[in-house]
């Protein structure tokens, strides 16, 4: 039901038809691309590196039917979104109920009150496949991922926008989840040596 092209009204918008066109051709290139992933030590890693590889291959179908870049991004993060949104609710609940009042984003998990205040990662974002290191922090939750394959693969693939747009920028409105507002200005996919979640 989108516009076909954002400022674009006269050209109409997506119809059911052409969703189902653009996966079969998404579905298509995933397909030619899944045997090139890298192996990944984790189920999460495995996952969300073969979702990443999704992404990008619905990426290229839109780009192929014409769709402008920033465009495309924006229609891919607000589909995104709606699996991410649904998907962290049920992380947050299963992580009250076994933890308690302890988490800051759905997949990270602050030990409050403990005077290093350590931080894990839950599945899928769990170590090895992704590896952070807690920050001291006296006014909310601060860790730095260190390895993120997600954002390998991205990189690899010349789509930093694209990750940064579809994924990165998801956690933002996920923090607003938990009434938390999340500062970041270091990304692992732009180059950094890590990102930086600062969560106050």
């Amino acid at each position: 039901g989108r516009n076909r092209e954002r400022q674009s009204p006269e050209r109409g918008r997506f119809t059911r038809a052409d969703v189902d066109s653009l996966l079969k051709t998404a579905w298509g290139y995933y397909a030619e691309r899944f045997g090139d992933l890298p192996v990944e030590p984790t189920i999460g890693s495995r996952m969300n590196v073969r979702l990443a590889c999704f992404t990008m291959s619905f990426f290229k179908a839109a780009l192929a039917a014409g769709v402008e870049r920033a465009y495309a991004i924006e229609l891919i993060a607000d589909a995104a979104w709606r699996v991410y949104e649904l998907w962290s609710m049920i992380a947050l609940g299963l992580t009250r109920l076994t933890l308690g009042k302890t988490t800051s984003l759905a997949f990270a998990v602050a030990k409050r009150g403990e005077q290093d205040s350590r931080v894990s990662l839950s599945f899928p974002f769990n170590a090895p496949g992704y590896l952070i290191e807690s920050v001291p922090s006296e006014s909310g939750t601060a860790f730095d991922v260190v390895r993120c394959p997600v954002a390998d693969y991205f990189r690899k693939e010349g789509a930093v926008d694209l990750c940064s747009g579809s994924w990165c920028n998801l956690d933002y409105a996920l923090a607003e989840l938990t009434h938390e507002k999340l500062v970041r200005t270091k990304t692992l996919v732009r180059g950094d040596d890590r990102c930086d979640f600062r969560l106050r």
